[in-house]
């Protein structure tokens, strides 16, 4: 059973963001084509961001074997997360920031840091567990090295590009993205969600003499008297 988890993780918790950033990504498509004004596309994106993280949190819901949070709870708060991220992500194009001074950057910083630590610190507080705080760090750190390829078709589309195209390229690379996730975060979630690890009962006292009695050389035996 334990050796099963790691798979069944990365399987179900990549489904369920790469289908859930695939929705985000058609809505985001939507605002373009329909050329929404930025408040309206900004709301658009973070309501695909909400049902995103609704599909991620169903994922690993589903996937979780032993010490399952409260479904709603878990799925309500990693989609509340996941709007904020997307708010967070969007905001600053969306008002026009531009980085030339030390207070915007810095500003940029502390921005991005909370766009990391939403979606695994409401979880976490879902989670109301000792010895779970862990599960913050790992996922930041694998959302961090994740959200990578979602840059990775920016040098391939222009203007000019078909809509077609770049959406296809940005769910391929969600795709890329979640499966990341996932099996970056599947050793920590075997540790906190996997099956209980089987223990070999203690030896008795009588097998423990039998043992050693059958381990004698051959050829020399007990003295008798």
């Amino acid at each position: 059973m334990a050796s099963r988890f790691v798979p069944r993780w990365i399987v179900l918790v990549a489904a369920g963001e790469a289908i859930g950033f695939a929705l985000a990504t058609g809505a985001a498509v939507l605002a373009i084509v329909l050329e929404l004004a930025d408040l309206p596309r900004l709301a658009l994106a973070v309501a695909g961001g909400a049902v995103e993280g609704a599909a991620l949190g169903w994922g690993q819901w589903l996937a979780m074997q032993r010490n399952r949070p409260h479904r709603a709870r878990w799925i309500g708060a990693t989609s509340c997360a996941a709007a904020l991220a997307w708010l967070l992500g969007m905001l600053p194009s969306t008002v026009g920031l531009r980085i030339d001074s030390a207070w915007t950057v810095a500003l940029l910083a502390v921005g991005a840091l909370a766009l990391l630590a939403s979606i695994p610190l409401a979880q976490w507080l879902v989670l109301d567990r000792p010895r779970t705080f862990r599960w913050v760090p790992v996922n930041m750190g694998a959302w961090l090295v994740a959200i990578l390829w979602t840059a990775a078709p920016s040098p391939l589309v222009d203007e000019a590009s078909p809509i077609w195209f770049v959406a296809v390229l940005y769910v391929a690379a969600g795709l890329l993205m979640a499966l990341t996730v996932a099996a970056l975060t599947a050793p920590v979630a075997r540790a906190l969600f996997g099956p209980d690890e089987p223990r070999r009962p203690p030896a008795s006292a009588g097998g423990l003499l039998l043992s050693q009695h059958s381990a004698r050389p051959e050829g020399l035996e007990p003295p008798t008297f």
